[in-house]
């Protein structure tokens, strides 16, 4: 049924035992509803994750690290539109499986293989949000174009490694002349329950269980570093704030002071002072009406005036920003700090990417769970499976609404991420003038 291929019992093929002179029927193609809403669905696909994939060679800033799994499972699901539906549609058009035995065995391990592909992105998506969650630094150090190219096609060479084996090189090795419903080869691991669920758990059961476990831990782990940041952040601002109060009453005791020694020496005293002056270091220049200089407060003062009321130049005067020794020290400190390297990625790389795990493990499950509760009901109740399967096709809804995966994928990548949307948004509405 579905994507397993389980029937609803063993039906013997009309035309693998036949002898050679005994001509054959040759199914005749007639058009349904059904075959042009699969094949519109096809063609979304493919224009959904071609659109993606093409997001990538017009926006740079989408070429990330963590987008490389993207752009693999885009590929992917691109794959599904373009061959799987169309052919599996076929079934739909001729009335059965026209393209005979063989076909029909390297199509279901293909079938099962590319599908195996875009199930392994979404579970490296999410070991890679796991290892940056919890390990930020040495994923950080470690991660780069190179490595994600490797996992990615890591996850084809596993995925065709063990669904081919499976699916075709066992039946090739103890062929079968079995055909389910629809005229497909009846793979032997579908002929009994315990094999079936096996191969359900490969598929379905164990990345679930992956995806879940992380997804929890991850999330748990991010709102316990929100909740810390959080409380850091308010009493940072209540030490600001008793700062501020300490610092304003400073300033407000500085300015009295002041206003109390300029009342005793005159109306024609200038008092100057700044926030780290202090009451000993208070200084006071007076002019005369004969334009003479006092000054009073500490005597290093004293040499900072002539006696005609000029100042003279001393090496006790600040330098103005960007003149000094010091000053150019600090600037090239300064320089040497924003040049240095992140020990981690940004909060905004971090959120974005929880964003798009959460969107696609969603998906993935939406689109799955019906296939699990079908091949459930199989194994636990076959009899009511097969009352089910005939009155209402269950096999074959549960088989397209995985295939839908390929199509909703993409739109989670959208609402993930708003670059692509104004990517693709620009592609489509503001297309490059010719020159």
């Amino acid at each position: 049924m579905g994507i397993l291929n389980v029937s609803d019992g063993p039906t013997w093929s009309s035309d693998l035992d036949l002898p050679e002179d005994i001509p054959r029927d040759t199914p005749e193609a007639e058009f349904s509803v059904t075959f042009l809403a699969l094949m519109i669905l096809s063609g979304l696909t493919v224009t959904t994750n071609s659109l993606i994939l093409a997001t990538f060679y017009v926006e740079k800033k989408l070429r990330t690290y963590n987008n490389c799994y993207i752009f693999n499972m885009s590929v992917a699901d691109l794959v599904v539109g373009l061959l799987c539906m169309p052919i599996l549609s076929m079934i739909h058009l001729f009335g059965s499986w026209p393209f005979g035995k063989v076909a029909s065995i390297l199509f279901m391990g293909f079938q099962n293989s590319i599908l195996g592909v875009s199930v392994c992105g979404v579970v490296v998506v999410c070991i890679d949000r796991y290892l940056a969650t919890f390990y930020p630094i040495q994923h950080y150090q470690g991660r780069s174009i190179h490595k994600a190219t490797v996992v990615n096609i890591l996850t084809w060479v596993s995925s065709f490694g063990v669904w081919m084996m499976v699916t075709s090189a066992w039946d090739f090795i103890k062929p079968t002349n079995l055909v389910i419903s629809s005229g497909l080869s009846r793979p032997n691991y579908s002929l009994t329950n315990t094999a079936s669920l096996l191969v359900f758990l490969l598929r379905f059961g164990l990345p679930f269980l992956l995806m879940t476990g992380l997804y929890i831990r991850i999330y748990i782990k991010v709102k316990n570093i929100g909740s810390k940041h959080l409380s850091k952040y308010f009493n940072r601002e209540g030490k600001n704030g008793k700062g501020q109060a300490k610092s304003a009453s400073q300033d407000k005791e500085k300015r009295s002071l002041g206003t109390r020694l300029r009342d005793k020496l005159g109306s024609k005293t200038s008092l100057t002072y700044d926030e780290n002056t202090t009451v000993s270091s208070i200084s006071m220049d007076m002019t005369s009406d004969e334009g003479t200089t006092k000054n009073l407060g500490s005597p290093e003062t004293d040499n900072e005036h002539s006696l005609n009321g000029e100042k003279k130049s001393t090496n006790n005067y600040p330098k103005p920003i960007g003149l000094s020794g010091d000053d150019e020290d600090i600037s090239t400190s300064k320089s040497n700090v924003v040049s240095k390297k992140p020990k981690r990625e940004s909060r905004v790389e971090g959120r974005k990417a929880m964003r798009t795990m959460t969107m696609i493990v969603l998906v993935f499950i939406l689109t799955w769970l019906p296939t699990a509760v079908s091949v459930t009901m199989y194994a636990l109740a076959p009899g009511f499976y097969r009352t089910l399967n005939k009155s209402i096709n269950l096999s074959e809804i549960t088989r397209w609404i995985a295939f839908s995966n390929s199509l909703v994928n993409p739109l989670a990548y959208a609402m993930a991420q708003p670059l692509f949307r104004l990517t693709i948004t620009r592609m489509l509405c503001r297309p490059r003038r010719k020159p």
